[in-house]
């Protein structure tokens, strides 16, 4: 009988339920704790296993399951409150919590995304703290724009300064630390710099893992349809993570600024009547697919023997 498993993390307990057993235990979050819970389960061979994002309590456990061989996902907490509406679950204690993950485990389509180690985590700390503060400098060249007033100007203009070096301090300090990481050398590859690679390595792990259209489809530029009956609606992208996605926009930009194949693609597509944000999303998932093809062949960029990828 095929069986699933849905765990309840928090950061002392696991609670874990197994369908369609319906058998639920608990176990404690410390080394000994997981390493029981890991040796129950492969007795078990579960064929998935469910757990929540809940702010890194799950990250130890994840990362032990998968180094045992077994096959876990990691469901963000938005996606189960769905499926607990969609179900009519009203009710929310950790044993029903862990039923739920392991409902979520035999219906959902959810592809298996590699656990972190600890210098991907360091670097996504890194990446994310890059994000915040680019974030806020943004925020305050709007403000300048907007602001006719001299004295928040330069308020403005020193925090901004601020910012700026801050900034440059963490790229040096990304760039040391993508070093030290398990993580492909894309930088041969036209538009692709530091903080890419660095965004790739923290937030795509499964990156030269996956086939071309789930690579596509962890970043959010798959092309789904929306079809119905006799009409044909536009092809359109959806889901996805969001910040590595801004951050190959970029990259794509600066690919097609080079003038590299992924320009002609661009050109291409234009002379074809494709809106100039179509193509550009067409071109992030050619540049994309490309650099999966390098990571998983370990190879430097060789647009004559990929240019087929789109």
């Amino acid at each position: 009988m095929t069986a699933y498993v849905g765990i309840d993390v928090a950061k002392a307990t696991l609670v874990l339920c197994l369908q369609p057993e319906g058998r639920t235990w608990k176990r404690p979050n410390t080394p000994a704790g997981r390493a029981q819970v890991v040796a129950e389960l492969q007795a078990v061979q579960p064929e998935r296993i469910a757990l929540e994002a809940t702010g890194g309590y799950e990250r130890a456990i994840w990362q032990q399951l998968q180094a045992a061989g077994l096959t876990v996902v990691r469901l963000q907490p938005r996606r189960v409150k769905a499926l607990a509406r969609a179900l009519g679950w009203q009710a929310k204690t950790d044993p029903l919590d862990a039923a739920l993950l392991a409902e979520a485990a035999r219906i959902l389509v959810v592809p298996v995304t590699m656990a972190p180690d600890a210098a991907t985590e360091a670097l996504r700390a890194l990446v994310d703290l890059r994000r915040q503060l680019v974030s806020q400098r943004d925020d305050n060249q709007r403000r300048l724009k907007q602001s006719s007033a001299v004295v928040a100007q330069r308020v403005l203009n020193r925090i901004n300064a601020s910012l700026q070096r801050e900034i440059h301090q963490l790229d040096r300090k990304i760039k040391a630390q993508l070093a030290v990481t398990a993580a492909p050398d894309l930088a041969t590859a036209p538009g692709v710099g530091p903080v890419l690679q660095a965004t790739l390595a923290a937030r795509l792990p499964e990156l030269g893992r996956l086939g071309r259209r789930q690579i596509a489809a962890l970043v959010g530029i798959a092309p789904y349809n929306a079809d119905s009956g006799a009409h044909q609606g536009k092809r359109h992208i959806r889901g996805g993570r969001a910040d590595l996605r801004r951050v190959l926009y970029m990259a794509t930009l600066a690919s097609i600024r080079a003038n590299s194949i992924i320009a002609t693609t661009y050109r291409q597509l234009l002379a074809r009547g494709k809106l100039k944000k179509v193509a550009i999303v067409a071109c992030m998932r050619k540049l994309l697919i490309m650099l999966n093809a390098m990571a998983r062949d370990h190879t430097t960029w060789a647009p004559p023997t990929l240019s087929g990828v789109a």
